[in-house]
């Protein structure tokens, strides 16, 4: 049941916070702002799990797990009820901004609580299980997201997300058990994960493989919307199937990792996100599809390695570590790594600009 829970609240988590990135051409029309300020519905809420992560980087040792996730997850009810009745973008940011600073004590502190919870020969699979949860809110939030909007209105898609996430906090509250393996830790504690070296490596990592991943998709539905795809809402978000690669890759890798190793599958998974990359400057439908499997297969196959060897070379303060960890991930996904004056450009731009070089900027940061 912990599992189930764990599972489903992370998959909430992430479907609020990617589910919008197919209308954001929708953005552009109906508040009349530019490809960059459209995107700030996005990156503005990884934003907000940065800053949220530094914060619980400090004190998360220090609250018990249980608590964090349960009051984390009924704040974020206000937000998401409010992006319903709102119509300003002004406004829209301010609460995505929210949303993101909330989210964090639901999937940062999930993550260590699933750590800290399972038996050391299960720590693989089970965080492979919360990688793919990831995986399953990124594309159930865009296709839930497409498709109200194509039907009705993208305003319902956030009433949507208040009723699950207050259906999440009953079964956190009813089910998901209290921490036993957690051991608190004084704030003094916090600065000595800069001082491990094969801890900083992988903070280093999720964050130049996160500003990949995110340039990728964040993008996606401005070049698909466009010559010489001109796909509707609908369709741009089924694009995010391809996202189902991810759940294999994850699963595959968590029963995998334990045997060749942490480190050769964050290695492995690098060097297939970087060739589905390239893969998408061939201009066809079948390639695009193509090169986003192949680029979520890498990036989930780095991503639940990566994961599990925080807990490999963390003695204590786990919750820091993790925290930290979401802070470079999440980092790699901020503004600037979305403006389209820097090297992550739109498909639509850089195929007008004839920039191909620049779109491969992005495989070679990984």
């Amino acid at each position: 049941m912990r599992l189930l829970i764990i599972f489903l609240s992370v998959t909430n988590a992430f479907i609020i916070i990617y589910g919008p990135q197919p209308v954001l051409p929708l953005f552009m029309q109906e508040f009349g702002i530019s490809i960059s300020t459209a995107s700030l519905s996005i990156s503005l809420t990884i934003l907000g799990i940065v800053f949220s992560s530094l914060f619980l980087a400090v004190f998360s040792d220090k609250w018990e797990r249980k608590k964090v996730i349960l009051v984390s997850n009924l704040l974020l009810i206000i937000p998401s009820l409010a992006l319903f009745f709102t119509h300003s973008f002004s406004w829209l940011l301010v609460f995505r901004f929210v949303q993101g600073t909330l989210i964090t004590g639901v999937t940062t502190i999930l993550m260590t609580y699933a750590a800290e919870e399972f038996p050391i020969k299960k720590k693989g699979m089970v965080l492979a299980t919360y990688v793919s949860a990831t995986l399953a809110g990124g594309l159930l939030g865009r296709i839930l997201c497409g498709f109200i909007t194509e039907h009705f209105n993208w305003e319902w898609f956030f009433l949507i997300t208040t009723v699950i996430t207050t259906l999440v906090s009953l079964l956190i509250y009813f089910f998901l058990s209290e921490s036993t393996g957690q051991v608190k830790s004084g704030k003094q504690n916090f600065t000595d994960h800069f001082k491990n070296l094969p801890l900083l490596s992988i903070f280093f990592i999720g964050f130049s493989h996160f500003f990949a991943f995110v340039g990728f998709f964040n993008y996606l539905p401005f070049y698909a919307s466009g010559p010489p795809f001109n796909y509707s809402v609908t369709q741009t978000s089924l694009l995010y199937l391809t996202y189902i690669w991810g759940i294999v890759s994850s699963l595959i890798t968590g029963m995998v990792s334990n045997r060749v190793g942490r480190r050769a599958m964050i290695a492995a998974g690098h060097l297939v996100g970087a060739t589905g990359i390239l893969v998408t400057l061939i201009p066809s439908p079948y390639t695009l599809i193509l090169g986003a499997s192949i680029l979520t297969l890498g990036q989930f196959c780095s991503q639940s390695s990566a994961t599990a060897y925080i807990t490999d070379v963390v003695t204590h303060s786990k919750g820091a570590a993790t925290s930290l960890y979401q802070c470079f991930f999440y980092l790699g996904g901020e503004p600037r790594g979305m403006d389209s004056r820097n090297p992550v450009e739109t498909f639509s731009l850089v195929r007008y600009r004839g920039y191909d070089g620049r779109f491969y900027f992005i495989g070679v940061k990984q």
